[in-house]
């Protein structure tokens, strides 16, 4: 008894130095240079960073049906954490960015570093080249609707993070990048490995969410781009992240333009539809694919599979009525009950069951850059119908 208590008041201990630690690291000011990059203002420029941030900003900085980035919690991100906020990037002069000047943006997005000088909990650094961040900065910049002034998520709110969540993100929490303030340029954009790697790894950054663990260094570490890191838990089981290696348990079968449809439309070769958070890279062009299709070949094939705890990935059925058809296809994570986009469902109030067919099936011909992925292959008229038909009735209900 004396050694077991020995043993756990050791353990105590080693946590509880660990945790300070975790919570010195989250609270610690961060000592980061400032990029003296500004606002892209062309045209070409503009549409690039329109880009980039309705492909991969989006989701974390938009957490509403209000189609405001007015940041808000996480929802995507493991409960035991706690809530995680994301920041406020509407034009509004004290909650948003409004007051920030290009150069602390720039600093924020390459170096993840707030505006009060500590370190981002979660947002990924983006290593993007000059001209690329300047066009983000140029698109935050614009009159989209996406910026209109909103102050609900003040600039810096309070990360009410739980004690694992501390423990957790803190202890992973990775270096400050060490790239230059400025003067990064992006590879010739052609079909190379070389550019691949650059949009996987500095734009799109998919190894953020395809490596397993909580460890800020992960992306570039041994199990980077395997899968495996939990999101979310349903009612069906856990959402994980693909291994995206081509290994057999990964993208080994995936032909070119399976692999393209896959980003740009949201549906598996086999036809399933890409959970949330998983992006749909709308306006990918076919040199940007092949290039990152390229570098994924490139990398060393990874055996892993799915945990058994995995959700199932279910396919529409003819049998299927509508609501099995909107859990199975996934519209729930995103439109269900207590969903960020519930209130979405709202659009469909007083339009025909055939124009919200429409939209269910192509949704990205009515709304290019749409993060929904297009089920035209999945589903077809009738049962497209039938989901319209039972989304405007759930749509009666919501507030």
């Amino acid at each position: 008894m004396i050694v077991l208590g020995g043993a756990l008041g050791l353990l105590v201990l080693i946590v509880g130095g660990l945790f300070l630690k975790a919570s010195s690291k989250l609270s610690s000011a961060a000592q980061a240079p400032v990029p003296p990059l500004k606002a892209a203002t062309t045209p070409e420029a503009l549409a690039r960073g329109e880009h980039i941030f309705k492909n991969v900003c989006y989701d974390c900085h938009v957490q509403d049906s209000s189609g405001r980035a007015a940041g808000g919690v996480m929802g995507d991100l493991p409960k035991p954490f706690g809530p995680v906020h994301a920041a406020n990037l509407t034009s509004h002069p004290t909650a948003g960015i409004q007051g920030l000047s290009d150069e602390q943006l720039a600093q924020v997005i390459r170096f993840g570093v707030r505006r009060d000088g500590k370190r981002m909990v979660v947002m990924p650094v983006f290593g993007m080249s000059d001209d690329d961040l300047s066009a983000v900065i140029g698109f935050l910049r614009t009159n989209d609707a996406l910026f209109a002034p909103d102050e609900r998520v003040q600039p810096t709110p309070t990360q009410t993070l739980s004690p694992l969540g501390k423990l957790a993100l803190g202890m992973g929490m990775a270096p400050l990048a060490t790239w230059p303030a400025s003067g990064i340029k992006a590879p010739a954009k052609a079909a190379t490995v070389e550019y691949g790697a650059y949009l996987a790894n500095e734009v799109y950054v998919c190894a953020e969410c395809h490596t397993p663990g909580v460890d800020g260094a992960k992306a570039r570490g041994p199990d980077a781009y395997k899968g495996g890191f939990k999101f979310v838990d349903t009612p069906e089981g856990g959402i994980y992240s693909t291994n995206i290696t081509f290994h057999e348990t990964g993208l080994a079968g995936y032909t070119l333009p399976e692999f393209t449809r896959a980003l740009r439309d949201g549906v598996s070769r086999d036809g399933h539809a890409l959970r949330l958070p998983m992006m749909r890279v709308r306006g990918l062009d076919e040199v940007d694919a092949e290039a990152m299709y390229l570098f994924l070949q490139s990398l060393p094939k990874a055996e892993s599979r799915l945990p058994e705890d995995a959700a199932p990935r279910v396919k529409a059925a003819a049998q299927h009525d509508a609501a099995h058809l909107f859990s199975n296809l996934g519209c729930a994570l995103c439109h269900g009950s207590g969903a960020k986009y519930q209130g979405m469902l709202k659009n469909a109030r007083g339009k025909s069951p055939e124009e919200v067919a429409r939209w269910i099936r192509n949704p990205e011909s009515i709304s290019p850059g749409t993060q929904m992925p297009t089920y035209e292959k999945l589903l077809d008229e009738s049962q497209a119908r039938a989901l319209a038909e039972w989304v405007q009735a759930q749509a009666t209900n919501i507030p």
